[in-house]
């Protein structure tokens, strides 16, 4: 059962991870988020800016039973491809809110849920093993 987990987004995409941080909030769940204050499309995020966020939230996703991708139109990113590869290589739980476009991110994907579909089906979610061991 998923009690804790991280959104993982692109800071284009802030609006709609900060939706899906509430409705899994609703359910009971711990929540770590991105810093939505170094949002890239409002500040400018240095180099060493961002090798200290990315520790920062490799730590956040290391503490959570999964992760949650916000994906609009199916969009990661490199820093959200980093956070997912990191994800499924802790043997955490992966979930996206569409698929992703990416086909190396589509193999470590157990579950799509979309924003406004998130409910408790979300915790119920586990790993897709069989899949991942080929």
């Amino acid at each position: 059962m998923i009690d804790s987990i991280t959104i993982c987004s692109s800071s284009r995409f802030y609006g709609t991870a900060q939706r899906a941080e509430a409705a899994l909030r609703a359910l009971g769940m711990t929540v770590y988020t991105p810093r939505y204050d170094y949002n890239e499309q409002e500040v400018a995020v240095d180099e060493s800016d961002k090798a200290r966020l990315t520790h920062e939230f490799l730590a956040k996703i290391a503490r959570s039973d999964a992760v949650f991708v916000v994906a609009a139109g199916g969009y990661a990113g490199v820093s959200v491809c980093i956070e997912v590869g990191f994800a499924a290589g802790q043997e955490k739980v992966v979930v996206f809110s569409e698929a992703p476009t990416e086909f190396a991110l589509r193999a470590l994907v157990d579950a799509v849920v979309p924003v406004d579909e998130i409910g408790e089906r979300v915790r119920s979610v586990t790993r897709a093993t069989a899949s991942r061991q080929s």
